[in-house]
């Protein structure tokens, strides 16, 4: 069971659910500090970005004026050793050298106050004058052993060196040779500090604190500490002429950056621009939670009126069992209204009584969560007391955080569906009695496997519970959907009809195509048919010759009268050409052409005598190629002798190129001379004496054959009954004539018509089709 904070979670929710009206809302938004947090490394930056630019100027201001100091050092000790070697010059020339050397040492000295001393000294390095900015005491100050390999390069070179004096630690030496050819030389030594002060510009010694370097030792510095500058910006340089040894290093001093006193007011206009941006991200946000807001509103009042209009209903109950929520639908339905039902507990009112019990325990295992995931069927009980039956189908109801918080249940009408499963069942046994008590064997096999799907009582009986007489009968049919075969297994005639069809099957239940394709064969047994139909066919066939015998009965004068003739040629010529031979009066020639008329006429007796003969002649029925020709030469030949009695012509017009029919040709030769005899009966009082006979194709393998006559014609009461057996417009008829002939023209699946003659003449036009033999085999010969 559930605690009881579980029930109150889940009647807070519906609750809130039925008043909110607006959509609670989210926590503080973000955005403003990460503006706040993005303000502040803009603030950042800027005074990196502020500090690292002053640095980068300020660099860049060293490097330029401390080159600049360096190339004012070098100028100026340029001048002093031009001023050195002029001197050197004039000593060469004078012949007192010392007098001319000290009158321009005390002037260089005047006007160069940076020089301490100038020292005159001869090629073995002693000291012949000397100068002093300051009075010096004991004499000339012999050279220093350092600067004799100086003085040593200079005469040599004939130049001017500038050398760092050793023993002199604030002093450089500028030392010249004179061109005496003695290995004279000047020797000038420079402070260092008083050259600093006095050659560097005033502004760069304001700026930076200066200093003359050898190695790691200052030489001399424009201030007393040298480490009181801005060790972070340094700049060190060479100096020419001097050596490389001997650098120029300048230290800034530290400034107030006037970028610092700019950045304030950069910071509060950030500040003040921040403010803006966080105030309109703060409306933006605020605009579009109120938008989301009514979106929210607006959904939620859809969603209720779609669920209010579903046909499916809907129950709540909490995890005690008690109903919390029912849905429009779900009151429709039942008929009981909502406030009928929220807050009621087992029994509900809609259970019927018997149903109780096993609803409350159903109910119990549902609550347990032991509910079931297939639907239930319930029958539900209106207040007016009728019922319907229902399927409910119940599932966990979770929030948000995947807590359950209840049952969610859905309710469906299904009377109709169980009616129509119902119906459906009924109808589905019915099929089965009637299938079962056919007559006909109805069988579906599945093609792939061979299995045998349904069969009924008949098939059962006639083939067994196996698919083998349904598979032979199958091959039986040669790839066709129907016919007629015989089972050698049963020894009995089928008509077989079998087409495919669309099958359950179980192995794809659940599957979008859940059928497959089977083969659905019935087959009738026509055994008894069959033997009636022959029995029939052999009546037809007494028939058929039976009417044979009859015309010729009709025409047998005529057909004595036809062999009279040839008979009494024959006597006459055989008794003549006897006379004559006795009388020995017959010459060769003549008794050659007494025996060619003799066989002449023998040969006429003997068409006569077969064309009777194979007109009454018993046989089976049997379709071959025969020309059509041959066909109406015999059938007019035996009509001819009635129709030279009655003076009437019988024309015949065959295409010369169809084919040969498909046909028994005595057959359709009893047809024609049936058709004939008609028509010459017909024309006793015709104007016109003539009957035409045509044969021409129809198309579709078919040649159709015309018989018209000139005579009196049918009356149109008469032409719906003349196919009929026994009736006949002729007073002494049997009326099986044209019934006969139909039947033959049938048996060749042709059509026969009768219809009155359009000519002005009248009479009547009886046209009938016979199949063409497509593959025509050579015609037999005649006996």
């Amino acid at each position: 069971m559930t605690s009881r904070g579980e029930s109150r979670s889940l009647i807070d929710t519906f609750d809130a659910l039925a008043a909110a009206q607006t959509r609670p809302r989210a926590h503080a938004p973000r955005l403003p500090f990460v503006i706040i947090a993005c303000i502040v490394a803009l603030i950042a930056g800027l005074f990196v970005a502020l500090v690292v630019e002053q640095r980068q100027v300020q660099r860049e201001a060293i490097s330029r004026d401390v080159d600049a100091a360096a190339r004012q050092l070098g100028m100026r000790l340029d001048a002093m050793g031009e001023a050195l070697l002029a001197l050197a010059l004039e000593l060469s020339d004078t012949a007192s050298p010392r007098d001319r050397f000290k009158l321009r040492a005390d002037e260089l000295l005047v006007t160069k106050r940076e020089l301490v001393r100038l020292q005159y000294v001869d090629g073995a390095g002693r000291v012949l004058a000397q100068v002093d900015g300051a009075p010096v005491f004991g004499g000339p100050t012999p050279v220093s052993p350092a600067l004799e390999v100086a003085l040593a390069h200079a005469r040599a070179s004939g130049g001017v060196l500038f050398e760092h004096v050793p023993d002199a630690a604030a002093q450089l030496a500028i030392i010249a040779a004179v061109p005496s050819g003695r290995g004279e030389a000047l020797v000038a030594r420079v402070d260092a500090g008083v050259f600093l002060l006095r050659v560097v510009a005033p502004e760069i010694l304001d700026r930076y604190r200066l200093a003359l370097m050898v190695g790691d030792h200052a030489l001399a510095s424009t201030s007393a500490s040298l480490g009181a500058g801005d060790e972070a910006l340094r700049y060190e340089t060479t100096i020419s002429p001097l050596p490389r040894n001997v650098r120029l290093l300048a230290f800034a001093y530290r400034v107030d950056a006037p970028l610092l006193r700019d950045a304030l007011v950069w910071v509060v206009a950030g500040l003040a621009a921040a403010v803006i941006v966080a105030l309109a991200s703060l409306a933006r946000y605020t605009t579009r939670q109120l938008r989301l807001d009514r979106a929210l509103l607006a959904e939620t009042a859809l969603r209720r009126a779609m669920e209010d209009s579903l046909a499916i209903g809907f129950r709540v109950l909490d995890m005690d069992g008690v109903i919390r929520y029912v849905n429009r639908a779900f009151c429709r339905m039942s008929g009981w209204p909502a406030a009928a039902l929220v807050g009621r507990k087992a029994p509900f009112p809609y259970w019927a009584p018997e149903d109780v019990e096993r609803n409350t325990r159903a109910l119990e295992v549902m609550l347990q969560g032991g509910a079931s995931a297939d639907a239930v069927e319930v029958a539900v009980l209106r207040p007016d007391g009728s019922r319907f039956d229902s399927q409910m189908h119940s599932s966990p109801l979770v929030d948000a955080s995947g807590q359950q918080i209840g049952w969610m249940t859905s309710m469906t009408d299904v009377t109709e569906q169980r009616r129509v499963r119902l119906e459906l069942a009924a109808a589905h046994e019915r099929f089965k009695t009637v299938l079962e008590s056919l007559d006909a064997a109805v069988s579906v096999v599945a093609p792939e496997r061979g299995e045998l799907l349904f069969a009924n009582r008949s098939y059962r009986e006639r083939f067994g519970a196996s698919a083998a007489g349904h598979q032979r009968l199958q091959a039986g049919l040669r790839q066709r959907d129907s016919g007629e075969l015989f089972d050698a297994a049963s020894e009995r005639w089928f008509d077989v009809r079998t087409r495919t069809i669309q099958w359950p099957d179980e192995s794809r239940a659940g599957q979008a195509d859940d059928t497959s394709g089977a083969r659905l064969q019935i087959a009738s047994d026509i055994t008894l048919r069959k033997a009636a139909e022959e029995m029939a066919r052999q009546q037809q066939e007494k028939v058929h010759f039976t009417a044979r015998l009859t015309t010729l009965g009709e025409m047998a004068s005529s057909l004595a009268h036809e062999l009279n003739q040839p008979l009494a040629a024959i006597t006459n010529y055989s008794e003549g050409t006897l006379a004559r031979l006795r009388a020995g009066k017959l010459p060769a020639a003549e008794l050659e052409h007494a025996l060619a008329k003799l066989a002449q006429q023998a040969q006429r007796a003997a068409g006569i005598i077969r064309r009777i003969r194979e007109f009454v002649k018993r046989s089976e029925p049997r379709r071959q190629p025969t020309p059509a020709a041959r066909i109406v030469e015999d059938a007019i030949a035996f009509a001819q002798i009635e129709a030279d009695k009655k003076n009437i012509a019988i024309v015949s017009r065959i295409d010369p190129e169809l084919p040969p029919l498909d046909v028994d040709p005595i057959l359709i030769e009893q047809v024609l001379l049936n058709l004939l005899k008609n028509a010459l009966d017909s024309m006793e009082r015709a104007s016109v004496r003539r009957i035409d006979v045509e044969v021409a194709a129809a198309g579709d393998g078919e040649a159709e054959v015309r018989v018209i006559d000139r005579g009196t014609g049918i009356a149109a009461e008469h032409l719906p009954h003349l196919f009929k057996p026994f009736f006949s417009t002729k007073p002494d008829g049997m009326g099986m004539g044209l019934s006969i002939c139909r039947s033959i023209v049938e048996f060749h699946h042709g059509r026969m018509l009768i219809e009155p003659n359009p000519e002005p003449t009248g009479g009547a036009v009886v046209r009938f089709t016979l199949p063409l033999a497509l593959h025509p085999e050579p015609e037999l010969s005649r006996p």
